[in-house]
């Protein structure tokens, strides 16, 4: 691996303990509901219509336009700041998005509670979708444990060497993604909704990484 995919190695796993942290903080405060990912808000926004429960719909449907606002954003906005690195208007609104979610009150909806996240998971997604020519997302998990344990298996059937370095930066991925959620629990232990302020941390970390990073280019 060269410096420069190591540097952005270390940029992409930085944001998965980021990624960690946010997605446990939505699980253990808002009543267990995933504010980085959209499969089970769009389950439940179907549910909701077919059930006719227009709040819950409504509430889910919002949760929704913000995930694909965030998309929509992080698509064009690189198209026109072509001198700047999108990455730290990502990690800049995942800021603001911690600041946001700490002053919202714990008997808000938990779904409307969870908009900022829903805006900001999307971005990070999108601004940290690939390093090292792996395509992996920060915000969740499920792809990033199969082309892990799919890498290893190639590795230990061939013996080919870029099949066992797929196999570390995927695991690498998920290591650090859990690292911010066991992070984000002992937090929560201590500060309840408050505790989304010490994500602060490592996104600084991602920050300085990413500098990092792009002295590289």
């Amino acid at each position: 691996m060269s410096t420069k995919e190591q540097t952005e190695t270390a940029a992409h796993h930085a944001m998965a303990v980021v990624g960690g942290f946010m997605g446990v903080y939505a699980l253990m405060t808002r009543h267990e509901t995933f504010g980085s990912s959209e499969t089970s808000n769009l389950i439940y926004l179907t549910l909701a219509g077919l059930n006719g429960s227009f709040f819950s719909f409504a509430i889910r449907l919002g949760a929704t336009l913000c995930y694909i606002l965030g998309i929509v954003f992080a698509t064009l906005i690189p198209k026109y700041l072509k001198k700047w690195d999108f990455r730290y208007l990502s990690i800049g609104i995942d800021a603001v998005a911690c600041l946001v979610l700490g002053v919202i009150p714990k008997g808000v909806d938990p779904v409307l509670a969870l908009y900022p996240m829903f805006f900001a998971t999307s971005i990070q997604w999108l601004a940290y979708t690939q390093a090292a020519g792996y395509n992996s997302a920060t915000i969740f998990s499920t792809n990033n444990l199969r082309q892990c344990f799919a890498g290893l298996t190639e590795y230990l059937h061939s013996q080919e060497k870029t099949y066992f370095q797929k196999f570390l930066f995927y695991g690498g991925t998920l290591v650090c993604f859990h690292v911010g959620v066991i992070y984000c629990w002992f937090c929560m232990e201590l500060w309840g909704i408050k505790s989304i302020y010490a994500c602060l941390l490592p996104l600084t970390s991602a920050l300085i990484a990413t500098i990092r990073d792009t002295q590289k280019k």
